[in-house]
């Protein structure tokens, strides 16, 4: 199958990349312009990719992202200019997504979202039976829908409140004066995300096919030592952890099994995604600043320039730094407003360990379930904190490979937003004596829900959160 693309789209790609602005970071790397770089696109590449991995993320400098982003986009445009295959095909989507999730896409986010766009239209155009007819019938099952079986549905003994669609006054009103989380009903009915999100079929003509890559974690959780991450193509993400139900499936010992992708705005990756689902309207009221001697609140005052996410950051970066923004107050609307959004895509028994983080958040669930029980943060000490120094004991990962074998012993991170309590263990073993291991953890109050697709559960900023897929499940947090 021979596909090709529009003269009139490459030429004004082509003009695109050519434009000459004077404070564009990537002069600082690469000041000869574009016929250089078009003509020495490979090894340009080569070299950013160097840098990229060379250092921490957030020690990189913008330039050498700039320079990743177009050497990418003159690769591709070398193979767009002519008629091209399937296989072209993959790795010209390849190449683009790269630059997405390495990079940003850095100052070329639009012009490579309609790259993408362009190639989908051109296989669209074609009827195509490229996959296997064994990879065929898994993806394409007659009913169409992802797995749904529940496992491990636990008894609720202690329920959080549940409002129906509160008006903003009423929200606003609970955030401020019960400072406790809240399921939020019927506040997603209006999403199609409920209803699409579940269709395999859906996914796959949203990723050209399958082909998008994705950043996925394997492992039960970021805090074991044999956990990771990998860069995949989309179908195999799907293929491989979410519709092949294995006789381990429920089992969380088996951790190879457990892929996930998690804390990744997939929304911004892939921009048809954002119609299916909205940002809650409470995200954008004034939220009250974390309770004084609170963690977050003592870390703020101490480095206000310093926020944590709950997981490592999967998108511009494979390093195991966590997600730094910044911020120049203790509210959290000064200077940080914009609603941070992540997507959540994963089997069941994918778990996100005890944490705390620094915003406020609801957690929207589209599909499954999942069980989460929370803390406040008034008992910060006795859920015994990791340290802020503690060994990465992670290893670098090679998107591309995806191979971990280039470990990195004497990074250390910040942990101290994670607890030692592992609540997974203790669900899997609720006879044990708990208190053996974590002192007095039995006597620590706690609320807890089992979130179903359609609800929302507002988590407030500092609260301590464990969570777990009850099934395959989807879900989508907001930030702010």
């Amino acid at each position: 199958m021979v596909l090709k693309l529009k003269p009139e789209f490459l030429s004004a790609a082509v003009e695109d990349l050519q434009k000459d602005t004077p404070d564009d970071p990537i002069r600082e790397c690469h000041p000869e312009g574009y016929q250089h770089l078009r003509d020495h696109a490979d090894s340009l590449f080569t070299l950013a990719d160097q840098k990229l991995h060379t250092f921490p993320f957030k020690d990189v400098r913008p330039c050498w992202f700039r320079l990743y982003t177009d050497a990418s986009i003159a690769k591709a445009l070398t193979l767009m200019e002519k008629p091209f295959d399937l296989s072209e095909l993959d790795t010209m989507v390849s190449i683009l997504d790269m630059a997405l999730i390495m990079a940003g896409g850095l100052g070329r986010e639009q012009l490579i979202h309609d790259m993408l766009s362009h190639l989908q239209n051109a296989s669209e155009e074609h009827q195509e039976d490229s996959e296997p007819p064994s990879k065929r019938r898994r993806l394409q099952e007659s009913s169409n829908t992802l797995p749904h079986e529940n496992v491990s549905l636990p008894t609720i003994h202690f329920p959080i409140l549940h409002m129906s669609k509160p008006s903003l006054t009423k929200f606003q009103a609970f955030m401020v004066d019960k400072r406790e989380p809240l399921i939020l009903t019927d506040t997603l009915t209006h999403w199609p995300a409920l209803e699409k999100w579940k269709n395999t079929s859906y996914w796959l003509d949203a990723t050209i096919r399958g082909r998008r890559l994705v950043p996925i974690e394997v492992g039960r959780s970021y805090t074991d030592e044999d956990w990771g991450q990998r860069i995949l193509r989309f179908d195999q993400f799907v293929d491989n952890f979410i519709l092949q139900i294995s006789e381990t499936e429920g089992n969380q010992k088996d951790h190879s099994n457990i892929g996930y992708l998690a804390q990744h705005d997939l929304l911004k990756q892939i921009p048809s995604l954002q119609g299916d689902i909205a940002v809650p309207d409470y995200c954008y009221l004034d939220a009250p600043a974390p309770e004084p001697d609170t963690p977050v609140a003592l870390s703020k005052l101490a480095k206000k320039r310093s926020k944590k996410s709950s997981h490592p950051s999967s998108i511009l970066s494979t390093e195991l730094a966590c997600l730094e923004s910044e911020d120049s107050d203790l509210h959290s609307d000064s200077a940080d407003s914009e609603v941070q959004r992540n997507v959540w895509f994963g089997p069941a028994w994918t778990i996100s360990p005890l944490h705390h983080d620094p915003y406020h958040n609801i957690l929207c669930q589209v599909v499954g379930k999942k069980y989460i029980r929370l803390y406040s943060p008034t008992h910060s000490t006795a859920l015994l904190p990791r340290r802020k120094d503690e060994p990465a004991p992670h290893k670098r990962t090679d998107p591309t490979a995806c191979s971990t074998e280039d470990s990195q012993p004497s990074e250390t991170i910040d942990m101290s937003n994670t607890s030692q309590v592992d609540v997974a263990a203790m669900e899997v073993s609720p006879v044990e004596n708990w208190d053996e291991v974590y002192p007095g953890i039995s006597g620590i109050p706690y609320k807890e829900c089992i979130l179903e697709a359609g609800q929302a559960l507002y988590i407030p900023v500092g609260w301590w959160h464990y969570v777990r897929s009850c099934s395959v499940g989807i879900s989508v947090s907001f930030w702010w």
